[in-house]
């Protein structure tokens, strides 16, 4: 299976747009069109319901989500396992919101250099929806946002509190 139809499926999935995927995508539109034409062909089933307002899932489509964002997760993973730099077990994705990133996560990431120098770390800065975005396609491992969106696949974990002072 062709990881772009995946992902192009769940970008219409997450803007319930073709045409807002295929910005998002930065894609022409008759490129979603085709891609989304070439997964229902391999299916055999109409992934989506077309109307003005946009796209919603029919059956097929709701059964076909449980599957494609672990199609995009486990592709992610394996280019990065394969691109694991030499004296390195294992590659680490962090993601974070710029406000954040200083000085939260660059001391976080000194420590983690200097106790595991093992675990290569490869750092995303974005805006919080597409780090969520990021996380569900496997591109980003572990994301650091104020306010996460949450969702039935994400685990939340409360890193640091908002300190007080009275």
């Amino acid at each position: 299976m062709d990881i772009e139809l995946a992902r192009t499926f769940i970008e219409i999935v997450g803007t319930g747009s073709f045409i807002k995927a295929a910005d998002r995508l930065h894609v022409a539109q008759t490129t979603v069109s085709a891609r989304v034409r070439l997964l229902e062909q391999q299916l055999g089933r109409p992934l989506f319901i077309r109307n003005k307002g946009g796209a919603s899932l029919p059956p097929a489509g709701e059964q076909f989500l449980r599957f494609a964002p672990a199609f995009v997760q486990l592709w992610q993973r394996a280019k990065q396992q394969v691109a694991v730099p030499e004296g390195h077990r294992v590659v680490l994705t962090i993601g974070s919101e710029v406000s954040l990133w200083e000085p939260l996560l660059v001391d976080w990431v000194r420590r983690m250099r200097h106790s595991h120098p093992d675990i290569a770390l490869r750092v995303h800065v974005d805006v919080p929806r597409d780090l969520i975005a990021h996380v569900a396609a496997g591109l980003v491992d572990i994301a650091v946002v104020y306010a996460p969106q949450h969702r039935p696949w994400l685990e939340i974990n409360l890193l640091k509190r908002k300190s007080s002072y009275w």
